[in-house]
């Protein structure tokens, strides 16, 4: 056991010992993110101690040791968060693939995972235990296929994918909502290497070029798809870029994308720009508190943490009441109204999806 975790035990531990005889140990939420979230924790637990003064459960924040890369790292977490007394319910984890391999270890240990983040259908059906917030690959597929089309008036694109969960979930759903509007991709190809390697995609680039591409949609995160959008940009006249979810607006993109031209939009689920109170207000606390804008995924995590918040006071700290009292959010009981949007679960559930402008051109 890590140094990290077993000194949170220890702490965790001691806070048990002073419970009362009725609650064993203090509810406890895991957030599986690594340093993904920056600074979300902290917001996090300001606002618990603002909203409940009767006391709120012990968020224990990301582990900052180094794990294993992909699936061993994801299953090494979920294991070492399902040891932890008094666990109620976990948020994470930050990709499809970590949240598809960790889903099975909170399966078998009845911890409910709630996943802010993560886009793969899969995760729809996995478990009765794990509960996905964001709209799903095919939804975000849909999304972006409407926009080409009846936005940007596209007729000729490219897809370039991440060969995860993640991009191949979302190249998937593409396909099929490009399909149902009439249109093939010219240019299908994998983000194979780093951006930063010279033979990365080069040759699918030049196709790109040569087949008089109009658009390009990158279903990969922010480093690769600035980059791999600059280099388009360079090659490829009066081309428009389209990024997933997984492309947010920083420093990263910024540096990456450069001086590039090219117009690029970037599905978001929220952004810091939405002018109700709920955003409004998290915004302010988070760069009073961070000193950063927060992005989409900071906002899910909040919202994520503070929903499974809300369901320890609403029905106890067990986990199978806290599982029901998710299932339930749209049907029996209304949604959870959070920063991100009225937040429930099932197939019918819509949640709001944004396409925003973060070329320099638009600055």
């Amino acid at each position: 056991m890590s140094s990290v975790l077993g000194r949170l035990l220890t702490v965790v531990a001691v806070l048990a010992g002073a419970a009362s005889c009725e609650r064993r140990h203090p509810a406890v939420i895991g957030v599986a993110f690594g340093e993904g979230t920056p600074g979300v924790v902290e917001v996090v637990q300001d606002e618990l101690r603002r909203r409940y003064t009767d006391g709120s459960p012990t968020v224990l924040p990301p582990l900052r040791e180094p794990l294993e890369e992909g699936a061993p790292g994801a299953v090494t977490l979920a294991t070492r968060f399902t040891k932890v007394p008094g666990l109620v319910a976990v948020v994470g984890h930050a990709d499809s693939r970590g949240s598809l391999f960790a889903a099975p270890v909170y399966d078998e240990a009845h911890i409910p995972l709630v996943v802010p983040t993560s886009t793969s259908r899969r995760l729809r059906t996995v478990s009765p235990w794990v509960f996905m917030m964001s709209p799903d690959d095919s939804l975000e597929a849909n999304f972006i296929a409407a926009f080409a089309r009846e936005s940007l008036h596209t007729r000729t694109f490219a897809i370039f994918y991440d060969s995860d969960e993640y991009g191949i979930g979302l190249r998937d759903g593409l396909r099929t909502a490009f399909v149902a509007r009439g249109l093939r991709p010219q240019v299908e190809e994998p983000i194979a290497l780093p951006c930063g390697a010279p033979e990365t995609a080069e040759a699918s680039i030049l196709r790109a070029a040569a087949s008089s591409i109009d658009l390009v949609i990158i279903a990969g995160r922010t480093r690769d798809a600035a980059c791999l959008g600059r280099r388009l940009s360079e090659r490829v006249p009066r081309i428009r870029i389209i990024g997933g979810d997984g492309v947010e607006s920083d420093t990263t993109f910024d540096r990456r994308f450069g001086s590039a031209r090219a117009p690029f939009y970037a599905v978001a689920v929220w952004h810091a720009g939405v002018t109700d109170s709920a955003s409004v207000d998290f915004a302010r606390a988070f760069r009073r508190i961070v000193g950063a804008t927060p992005h989409a995924s900071q906002a899910l995590v909040f919202d994520a943490v503070m929903l499974l918040a809300e369901a320890t006071h609403a029905v106890g700290t067990r986990p199978e009441a806290v599982r029901r009292y998710l299932a339930e959010l749209g049907g029996r009981r209304p949604p959870y109204h959070g920063v991100t949007g009225a937040v429930a679960f099932g197939s019918t559930v819509r949640r709001p999806l944004y396409m925003l402008r973060i070329d320099k051109a638009a600055q």
